[in-house]
């Protein structure tokens, strides 16, 4: 396995047991990421595009298959490391921004670093820095119900910059937001992908995918196209 190369998923499958019905929702799937890299996923409601990207951050066992995250397989893993790998190598972004509502944006920002053991007073720092560094600065101590969308998901992207992961994780990260806000977002995430950062994210929209360097087309719990995007300066909306 070259040394680039972050994720890797060899013929994965997921099946989710209904009872008297089994879903497939994804049928043997390969896929690689590598460091530094923009791949954006698409597919249309129920090809399995999020639950692919559960499985690639190692938020879901795949039900066959394996999935190797800096070439260490996840199926040797137990809870608690599969919980570190979420905890300090990737960083979530979330189409409903998953905010603690009675929490600052700070103390949300704060919140991984807490459970990662960090000081205190390196806590607030960090966090004040982050929040800073994504046009918040005059929002630390407001909470949730006091930002505006775009904010929100501000703060979110904050909280997923936190421990300084490897990977960005962005699932619909402009889903909830009006075109202007969904703009900034994404302005956000191509300058975190321009700072180095690895982005894997999940969009409905054609326009938001064209800023990925790779589209990975899902259908029916397959890839069935990987599209190579041309370098050239694209609108968002």
């Amino acid at each position: 396995m070259p040394a680039d190369i972050i994720i890797n998923a060899k013929n994965v499958v997921k099946t989710y047991d209904m009872g008297a019905v089994k879903v497939h929702a994804l049928n043997g799937v390969d896929f690689e990421l590598k460091k530094g890299e923009f791949v954006s996923i698409m597919g249309p409601s129920g090809s399995g595009k999020t639950t692919l990207l559960d499985v690639l951050s190692v938020l879901l066992r795949p039900t066959s298959g394996e999935v190797f995250i800096n070439k260490k397989p996840i199926s040797k893993m137990d809870d608690n490391e599969l919980a570190k790998i979420r905890g300090k190598t990737i960083g979530f972004v979330f189409q409903t921004f998953n905010l603690i509502n009675r929490l600052s944006a700070k103390e949300n920002v704060m919140m991984p670093l807490w459970f990662q053991g960090v000081p205190k007073s390196d806590r607030e720092n960090r966090a004040e820095k982050i929040l800073f560094d994504v046009g918040l600065a005059d929002r630390i101590n407001h909470k949730p119900s006091e930002l505006s969308g775009g904010q929100r998901q501000r703060v979110a992207v904050a909280r997923a910059l936190a421990v300084d992961p490897e990977i960005i994780v962005a699932d619909e990260p402009t889903g909830n937001l009006d075109s202007v806000s969904g703009e900034q977002i994404m302005q956000l995430i191509k300058d975190l992908h321009k700072n180095g950062k690895t982005i894997l994210m999940v969009t409905h929209e054609e326009e938001l995918a064209q800023n990925a360097g790779r589209i990975v087309r899902l259908r029916d719990g397959k890839i069935v196209a990987t599209d190579v995007v041309k370098k050239k300066e694209i609108n968002v909306y």
